[in-house]
């Protein structure tokens, strides 16, 4: 069965059934934990018993957990919005003891053999085949906002709100872009690239798609790096599933390829601070990439994000800021891996 990954269906996973974590969050120098769950799609929102600004500044251990588990939480409905696409791409390493910069061994090859053994004499030990290999970083991320005195003077709750979830949208849209813009913005070898292979003139698209994919997986395998994923943009999906799943165009039988298990369909975002917009670019349209998952690629987290408060700047009128950060890195063996694929 082909699994197919887009935004909306991984949104509408989440509306079905139950789904509870615990969140960490920082106060005082302290963590904590709120718990968020999910019920048939809908979150818990807290509602404030007093004004935003009381509880922000009358200093109360109580109101000021309260007031951050909030934000905490409407971060959290904010990550819901963009759901994570990279994740059947991605192996990943959750290891609070990472260190910045490590060597990426894990896209390396080995080489063993097995040998017969000769009575008293040594075993031949594997070896990896490059005396020193690609290197992997992990970095700081961070964003945040502030409260002003104005929000607080007028308990405009709802800009607080607001706040909270651009924070979540924009950290999820900042992981989907590092995990697959890795593998948009990469350069591609001769030898890892799959040219448009056209159909009999007056053919519909959809047959040109078909035997691009097909020769493509043919030109992975060779190539000893067989894909099952495949990442594309949205504006290709009818063609791209009918090819895959195969059908009968004036009289002629195209069987389904095979190979491909699942397509991850990632059109990029553009988030908007102030007067700037940041944008992160999607897969171009007429173009995919057919993905050997997992070996060659490592999401790391050292520490994921993580909110903090403290106290704002009086000459800005500004009460409190908020920050989030978290440190991340991610590595893509994007020449072992992958096949870029054209259709025109």
């Amino acid at each position: 069965m082909l699994n197919v990954i887009t935004s909306d269906g991984l949104r509408a996973a989440r509306r079905v059934g139950t789904h509870s974590s615990p969140v960490s969050y920082v106060l005082n120098g302290k963590r904590h934990q709120v718990n968020k769950e999910i019920v048939n799609g809908e979150m818990e929102i807290r509602v404030f018993d007093k004004p935003i600004g009381e509880m922000m500044t009358n200093g109360s251990l109580p109101d000021m957990k309260a007031f951050t588990e909030k934000v905490v939480l409407d971060v959290e409905l904010g990550k819901e919005l963009i759901p994570l696409l990279y994740k059947e791409i991605y192996d990943l390493i959750d290891d609070p003891n990472l260190p910045q910069t490590m060597e990426a061994k894990w896209a390396l090859s080995g080489l063993v053999v097995f040998l017969e053994h000769l009575e008293g004499g040594e075993v031949k030990f594997g070896t990896i085949q490059a005396e020193k290999g690609p290197v992997a970083k992990i970095k700081t991320y961070a964003g945040g906002f502030e409260y002003t005195k104005q929000m607080i003077e007028f308990n405009e709750t709802f800009s607080v709100e607001l706040l909270n979830k651009d924070m979540g949208r924009a950290w999820n849209a900042m992981l989907n872009h590092i995990h697959l813009g890795a593998i948009i913005s990469a350069t591609y070898a001769a030898g890892n690239k799959t040219a448009a292979v056209a159909g009999p003139a007056g053919s519909e698209r959809w047959v040109t798609v078909y035997r691009t994919l097909s020769k493509a997986v043919s030109d992975a395998a060779t190539a000893k790096r067989p894909g099952s994923v495949l990442l594309a943009a949205t504006a290709d999906r009818q063609d791209i599933e009918m090819a895959i799943k195969g059908f009968t165009h004036n009289g002629t039988v195209y069987p389904p390829i095979p190979g491909i298990t699942t397509i991850v369909f990632y059109d990029g975002e553009t988030l908007s601070s102030g007067k700037k917009d940041t944008v992160y670019p999607g897969v171009t349209v007429g173009k995919c990439y057919l993905i050997r998952p997992k070996r060659g690629f490592k999401e790391l987290v050292k520490k994921d994000l993580t909110i903090e408060s403290n106290q704002g700047d009086l000459s800005r009128l500004v009460e409190s800021q908020v920050v989030g950060y978290g440190f991340r890195g991610a590595f893509a063996a994007t020449g072992e891996n992958i096949q870029e694929v054209s259709f025109s």
